[in-house]
């Protein structure tokens, strides 16, 4: 019964590729909840990561039915789209949860990934069944009865969600970018609009209702782009102090520092790591760095 996390793209921004970073790994975002007992697949975003898994399933894997949860579609979060095996077979059924923005559906952003101009693949040669749902900030919904999906809308440009998902007791959050909002640093599409009454106002009942978001979560991977000192609070990223800080109020078990910038070698992302472990230990948070390939068991005692 047991939920497991495993991680095919942990960079943020572009995949990259550079001696120091092989232990933990170039691709970027992508994430595959794994539940030996069903018969399907779920991933969280299709960056470069999601390649190499296509290219380890497959046209024709063991399990046919496949889930993806997408956060927002830059292309760090869905460049691996075309190239995952798996859409070529008609013996194959997607389903895709994604938000829309003003400017277009996440139908349309899909399909363009195979124009002429884009990928010498045309749209034609996607033989699977394709299902899209629409999803909206704070929307909720069931894949299973035991496995529940939650959404909140993070501070990243555009609609980016975060997604919760609970199977039975075991449970995992996932924020890819989350920039701090403080200070009127709106950039979620449609923020400002809902914050001109009262900015501060708004910014804490963010704040907050992400604390909510994650509270008493098993295991969180949250965005940790920047440090304190190299933060760039307009590109839409976040800090391991911040991070932190939100898990300790939400009471959450273990953080897991994500969406590392193609700049950091693997020294650079094991310091962001020691640079809050103190303090995590003393909240009883485990803290750890995404690491390509690696596995988590996400059960909660």
């Amino acid at each position: 019964m047991d939920m497991k996390l495993k991680f095919h793209g942990v960079r943020g921004s572009r995949p990259t590729h550079k001696l120091g970073l092989l232990s933990i790994g170039g691709n970027s975002t992508s994430i595959e909840l794994i539940f030996e007992s069903e018969d399907f697949y779920i991933f969280i975003d299709g960056g470069s990561g999601l390649a190499n898994r296509g290219r380890e399933l497959g046209m024709n894997p063991e399990k046919n039915k496949f889930y993806f949860l997408i956060t927002h579609t830059h292309w760090d979060h869905i460049l691996g789209l075309p190239f995952f095996e798996p859409l070529y077979s008609e013996n194959n059924s997607f389903t895709f949860y994604a938000s829309n923005t003003s400017r277009s559906t996440f139908n349309e952003l899909f399909l363009g990934l195979q124009r002429s101009e884009n990928l010498p693949v045309p749209i034609k040669e996607l033989k699977a069944s394709m299902n899209f749902h629409d999803v909206t900030a704070g929307d909720s919904f069931n894949i299973l009865p035991n496995l529940k999906i939650k959404t909140y809308q993070i501070n990243h440009q555009g609609v980016t969600l975060a997604y919760r998902v609970e199977y039975g007791k075991d449970s995992v959050a996932i924020v890819t970018d989350n920039a701090p909002i403080d200070n009127g640093n709106l950039m979620g599409e449609g923020m400002r609009a809902k914050a001109k009454a009262n900015t501060r106002r708004f910014e804490q009942d963010f704040n907050s209702g992400l604390v909510q978001f994650l509270n008493g979560c098993n295991t969180v991977v949250f965005d940790t782009h920047f440090t304190e000192k190299n933060l760039k609070a307009d590109w839409g990223h976040s800090t391991p102090p911040r991070a932190l800080d939100f898990c300790k109020q939400a009471g959450v078990n273990r953080l897991i520092l994500f969406h590392h910038a193609p700049e950091d070698l693997d020294d650079a992302v094991t310091a962001k790591v020691h640079s809050i472990l103190s303090d995590a230990l003393n909240h009883g948070i485990e803290v750890a760095a995404a690491k390509e390939g690696e596995e988590w068991i996400l059960h909660c005692a």
